[in-house]
């Protein structure tokens, strides 16, 4: 087997299970640290394919941006569901 095509089948293996741990972790930090693991594995897998243009917007912009801005969102919500601090 080549080498090339097992580290392959193990990113591809660790994006899956990155996808699946999404819907069944029960706290959503988590959640959004499993998708920014998908996103580093779909990225990865562009690599892989010799797209690496492709990977690294798919680095800059889900990882760097989509997953940082989901969480500020969270923990922006989750203080004023939790009765903390207002600035009304």
């Amino acid at each position: 087997m080549d080498w090339e095509l097992l580290f392959f089948l193990i990113f591809a293996a660790i994006t899956i299970a990155a996808a699946v741990s999404i819907m069944f972790s029960k706290d959503v930090v988590r959640s959004v640290m499993y998708l920014a693991l998908t996103f580093i594995g779909v990225a990865v897998i562009f690599f892989f394919l010799e797209a690496e243009y492709v990977a690294l917007i798919q680095i800059l912009i889900y990882v760097g941006a989509v997953t940082v801005l989901i969480l500020f969102g969270i923990m922006l919500t989750k203080r004023r569901l939790l009765g903390g601090e207002r600035d009304e």
